[in-house]
Order: C-alpha cells, then structure tokens, then sequence
C-alpha cells in the first residue's frame, strides 16, 4: 500500500518516469527532486499517512526507500 501510493504520486504528481521510480534511486540525485517538490512530498505523506516529515527526519530520507520505511515507521493510516 505505502509503495503503491506513493509510487502513483510520483509518476502522476510529479511526472516522474516509472522506470525512475525505484526504492534505491536517490531522490535528489536520481529522481532530481528539487526543495519544491520536497514541499509537495512533505504534504501527500501528511495527508495519505498522517504523519509529518520534521526537519531532522529529512536529513536522513536520502533513497525512496528511505521514505517508504519513514512513512511505515511513523504513519498513522
């Protein structure tokens, strides 16, 4: 379910290439993702899994994967 959501948000929302899309792509580096859309970011986990990304949290949501465990980890769906 995390996955899935998130994945669809990325590629729809964002209009990344599904083949980008992948839980080691690195979200800056690979997936370019830029301070704008880390603010997008922020609020689809805030509104599809309850949780907020605090500031230390971010330093360390490096990969997709990162932020699929942050999410399991602190969501409240």
């Amino acid at each position: 379910m995390i996955i899935a959501r998130t994945e669809s948000f990325f590629i729809h929302t964002l209009d990344m290439d599904a083949a980008c899309v992948v839980p080691d792509a690195e979200l800056k580096r690979d997936m370019g993702i830029t301070s704008v859309d880390a603010v997008a970011i922020a609020v689809f986990v805030q509104r599809e899994f309850g949780c907020t990304i605090t500031r230390s949290a971010i330093r360390h949501i490096l990969t997709l994967q990162d932020l699929y465990d942050y999410i399991e980890k602190n969501g409240t769906w």
